[in-house]
């Protein structure tokens, strides 16, 4: 087990994750009818954040599946941790 690339893999999951809650506020927005000022608020707002992350966290599946199918088992198992963390971040902060 390389630590180097469970942390490469974990650093992966994080920007996929934040990179998929951009595009689907974004989506949203532009379904919606909000203006772009109004999209950019809605991304920075911590109101909705856990929804929007919940969806943000697709985007994940199928990076997971392609390190696994590339025999990068390492960097899978960190893109599995940011997924958990991801998770475990906002089920406590709910509370």
């Amino acid at each position: 087990m390389n630590k180097k690339n469970i942390l490469i893999g974990f650093i992966i999951g994080i920007i996929t994750t934040i990179i998929g809650v951009i595009i689907y506020t974004i989506f949203i927005g532009m379904q919606v009818g909000l203006n772009s000022e109004q999209i950019l608020d809605k991304i920075t707002s911590v109101t909705a954040l856990g929804k929007r992350a919940s969806i943000g966290v697709l985007l994940n599946l199928p990076i997971f599946y392609f390190f696994l199918n590339k025999g990068k088992e390492d960097i899978a198992k960190g893109v599995l941790a940011a997924i958990i963390v991801v998770a475990l971040n906002f089920m406590l902060n709910k509370f």
